[in-house]
């Protein structure tokens, strides 16, 4: 990301109030992924950038979450209820959309 927004080691290191050699070290253990994320946020507060950290399930997985979602979102059961309702009036929802 340092490259990406046009910055030194040396120009994140002075924003971040340490030396450059420490920096290059954050670096160092951000690629061997054994970083701490107080020092991430502390990197990208000194580059000018928003730390942002979630996890991100597997396919397999974010399709049983996204079955689950649906299911569980209220208004994905209203428009069920009303697919059903309209199928039992003989309008389904593919003849209502016209």
């Amino acid at each position: 990301m340092r490259e990406a927004v046009g910055l030194t080691q040396s120009d994140v290191a002075v924003r971040a109030s340490v030396k450059r050699q420490s920096y290059a070290q954050f670096e160092a253990t951000e690629e061997k992924g054994s970083i701490s994320i107080a020092s991430l946020r502390r990197a990208a507060e000194a580059m000018d950038c928003e730390l942002v950290y979630f996890i991100v399930p597997k396919e397999s997985v974010a399709r049983s979450y996204a079955e689950l979602a649906q299911l569980h979102d209220p208004s994905a059961m209203h428009q069920r209820a009303t697919d059903q309702s309209m199928a039992l009036k003989g309008a389904g929802p593919a003849e209502n959309a016209r």
